[in-house]
């Protein structure tokens, strides 16, 4: 039986976008398990990118640049890895999840069932981001553990380290869906969407401090532009999966204004301010990306492109 189909008197209460999107995640659950050797890869990979990135950091060492950290290299992008553990996956399943539908020729029979594009992604959206929450418990928490900064491993140590950490991890999430939204429509007019979709990803990566420290942007001449970055919800994030986990420092202001020059007396956002642009961001971007979804599924109704891979 389709979880979107049951009997007719059902079929009234899931023209809800509420009880449709909640159909769409269980879909993909039982879709999912049912390509368990996927997860298993799925897993794979993520160990794989600990350990790489890991690596890498190791046969750098110690920082000795203006904008370095004061701990090794190798635990700045292992905190990377660990942080977008929770995002990578879930951002790409949802963007490519239209595409999909459409090569499978399932994208007519949702629509036909009072399920919209928004829905479906949502959905997706949803029931990767468990998946994948799963496997960052899998894998980094026992690295966490085992891992250690000046004798003490990376997982939070008091109830504030914790509990100020969800917050901004939860607004990543929602910023990250988002930004898939945006990408996953585009796949309504254009099918070939891999490289774009990976280009944003890398390029959202780099404004978030994956690679190197937000505070390093300072360096092209502005002391703004790092605290304009630290603005956005993944980049704050990982800002303070940093400073909590590694350093555990709950003082931390965003950005760390002791490594840029200028800006005056101004010390950086406080956690309290950061949480409200956060959601503020949040807001605005989820509201977009509705907005978007809707305009290209009505173009690709015109041009006949949404049913079609």
């Amino acid at each position: 039986m389709s979880v979107f189909k049951g009997d007719t008197k059902a079929e009234k209460t899931l023209s809800s976008m509420f009880d449709v999107t909640i159909a769409g995640v269980k879909r993909s659950l039982i879709t999912d398990w049912q390509y368990k050797s996927d997860i298993v890869i799925q897993l794979i990979w993520t160990i794989t990118n600990l350990v790489a990135y890991g690596f890498l950091g190791l046969s750098v060492g110690q920082g000795t640049g203006d904008f370095a950290p004061d701990y090794s290299f190798s635990l700045f992008l292992l905190s990377s890895s660990a942080f977008w553990t929770m995002f990578t996956g879930n951002y790409e399943e949802t963007s490519f999840c239209l595409r999909e539908e459409c090569a499978r020729g399932t994208m007519g029979y949702l629509i036909t069932n009072n399920v919209n594009t928004f829905s479906i992604m949502v959905g997706r959206y949803i029931s990767s981001s468990m998946k994948f929450f799963v496997i960052f418990l899998v894998t980094t928490i026992p690295t966490f553990a085992l891992v250690k900064n000046d004798g003490v491993n990376l997982l939070p140590h008091t109830a504030s380290e914790f509990f100020m950490l969800v917050p901004l991890i939860l607004l990543s999430y929602i910023f990250m869906m988002s930004i898939s939204f945006f990408m996953g429509s585009i796949t309504l007019l254009v099918k070939q969407t891999t490289t774009i979709v990976r280009i944003m990803l890398y390029l959202v990566r780099i404004a978030g401090g994956y690679f190197f420290m937000v505070e390093t942007f300072s360096g092209m001449g502005a002391w703004w532009i790092p605290v304009f970055f630290v603005c956005s919800p993944v980049v704050s994030g990982q800002f303070a999966f940093r400073k909590y986990l590694i350093e555990h420092n709950t003082a931390a202001r965003f950005p760390d204004m002791s490594l840029i020059d200028g800006g005056g007396s101004f010390a950086g956002l406080s956690y309290g301010i950061i949480i409200l642009i956060n959601i503020g961001v949040c807001v605005v971007f989820l509201i977009g990306s509705y907005y978007f979804v809707k305009w290209m599924t009505k173009i690709a109704r015109k041009r006949g492109t949404i049913e079609f891979y």
